[in-house]
């Protein structure tokens, strides 16, 4: 597993589309310049905006790409049984609309009801999940959804760290929790694409982060659970662009 946090750039959520499609693209071509077999866009505000120019440009590549919307999309639509589905994200996800779009694509009669909690990313990153101040900010975000979706999907990959505080301002409503979706979604992927790598030969994992590798690591390790390492500190250069749109340029750069 080869990780790439863009911490010199984030947050995603509030910047334009054409901003996030070309950071999207710069981390996607410094990883195929490291070799990587798959995608995964693990940012629902980069899938988004810019999952369909990275599927195609991969497809291209022969580089399988996934995202973290049609996974949550696909888990919602099978846990709802009200046809009420609540959606919760970056003021960029919401904007876009993709997770509306896709859940009424498939359900014509679902009712979608979606909230912009930008402040729950600040939330996470400083620990302050499970303070006070968590609850105060759930409460003001979703208290006009009480007592309306019987699911709700967790649209950022900040958010399931705030799931306590959720759920009790949204009691009896299941959460989805899209990165979880995506996790299961991709093994499939690899399946179908025959890029497993066999139980009996292990695997590994690589961070990469373009900035504040102290940060990275407290932040990292409230999320995983471990600590994040090995961890590498890079940057995102224009080549990296011209990497993902010419596979050349990334093996002379030199491919893992």
């Amino acid at each position: 597993l080869l990780y790439l946090g863009d911490t010199a750039r984030v947050p995603y959520g509030s910047r334009s589309p054409q901003t996030v499609l070309r950071y999207a693209e710069r981390v996607a071509g410094h990883l195929l310049g490291r070799g990587i077999k798959a995608l995964v866009v693990a940012c629902n505000t980069a899938t988004t905006w810019a999952i369909e120019a990275l599927t195609e440009t991969g497809r291209q590549r022969g580089i399988p790409v996934i995202g973290v919307i049609e996974p949550g999309v696909a888990q919602a639509l099978a846990t709802t049984r009200t046809g009420h589905v609540g959606v919760l994200g970056t003021e960029g996800t919401i904007r876009g609309g993709r997770y509306t779009a896709l859940l009424q694509a498939a359900r014509p009669d679902l009712q979608v009801s979606a909230r912009a909690c930008p402040l729950f990313v600040a939330l996470a990153e400083e620990g302050w999940h499970d303070d006070p101040v968590a609850e105060a900010v759930a409460e003001r975000y979703l208290a006009p959804l009480r007592g309306g979706p019987d699911t709700v999907i967790l649209g950022c990959t900040h958010y399931p760290l705030l799931a306590p505080a959720i759920a009790a301002v949204l009691p009896g409503a299941r959460l989805v929790d899209s990165a979880h979706a995506t996790a299961i979604a991709t093994r499939a992927m690899l399946a179908r694409h025959g890029l497993l790598r066999p139980a009996e030969t292990g695997g590994g994992q690589r961070f990469l982060v373009t900035d504040n590798l102290e940060r990275f690591h407290r932040v990292g390790a409230r999320f995983l659970g471990i600590d994040p390492a090995p961890t590498e500190l890079v940057d995102l250069a224009d080549d990296d662009h011209a990497t993902w749109h010419d596979p050349g340029a990334g093996l002379r750069r030199g491919a893992l």
